[in-house]
């Protein structure tokens, strides 16, 4: 058997257990770092309740733009008054639809003879290197059906930012990434939660 290497043997003894290292800050004015992590908190809250006052004032603006007005208008049997400052308030009549039960109304527009509104969207899905099964499905779709078929080509939007991310830490790649083609934007940003 060998006898150990005493200047390894030393070298262990010197070596100091990772979690035991201390990091020392840089130095830094922390006080300007509390305060911009303070004001960071603060224009998020005050975001938030914006927001919330945005809603607030769409929902009073409907009541008085949908209900209040229309009703006094009514009330003084005019569609139509203008203001001693110019402007015209004038009533006119309006839908809003949604559907929210599809079956019953796609039903009573094939019933009604009204189905020509009706629009069909067909997506499929493929996956990575299906390019050529995308064009196949759209030739035969023309050739079978005569229906003329689109593919939308993308890269859904937080794979991009990935790819783009680790495409930036790859030496080989960033050197000939089209940044602008991929409207690249670097910085840096904090978030407090």
């Amino acid at each position: 058997m060998t006898e150990p290497d005493p200047i390894l043997e030393e070298a262990e003894e010197d070596l100091i257990p990772v979690a035991e290292i201390e990091i020392q800050p840089r130095d830094i004015n922390l006080g300007e770092l509390t305060d911009l992590a303070v004001q960071l908190e603060n224009l998020d809250q005050q975001i938030l309740e914006a927001e919330a006052n945005v809603s607030v004032l769409k929902q009073a603006r409907k009541t008085v733009a949908e209900e209040q007005l229309p009703t006094l208008m009514e009330q003084a049997g005019v569609t139509t008054l203008k203001l001693v400052n110019g402007k015209k308030i004038e009533v006119k009549e309006f839908v809003d639809a949604r559907i929210k039960d599809p079956n019953v109304a796609f039903d009573w527009l094939r019933q009604t003879n009204n189905d020509s509104i009706i629009k069909n969207s067909i997506t499929v899905d493929l996956g990575k290197n299906e390019d050529s099964l995308a064009q196949e499905v759209i030739a035969t779709l023309k050739e079978k059906h005569d229906i003329e078929a689109n593919v939308r080509v993308g890269v859904h939007n937080m794979t991009l930012k990935s790819f783009c991310r680790d495409a930036l830490d790859n030496p080989e790649l960033a050197e000939s990434l089209p940044r602008e083609a991929f409207g690249i934007y670097e910085g840096k940003r904090a978030k407090i939660t």
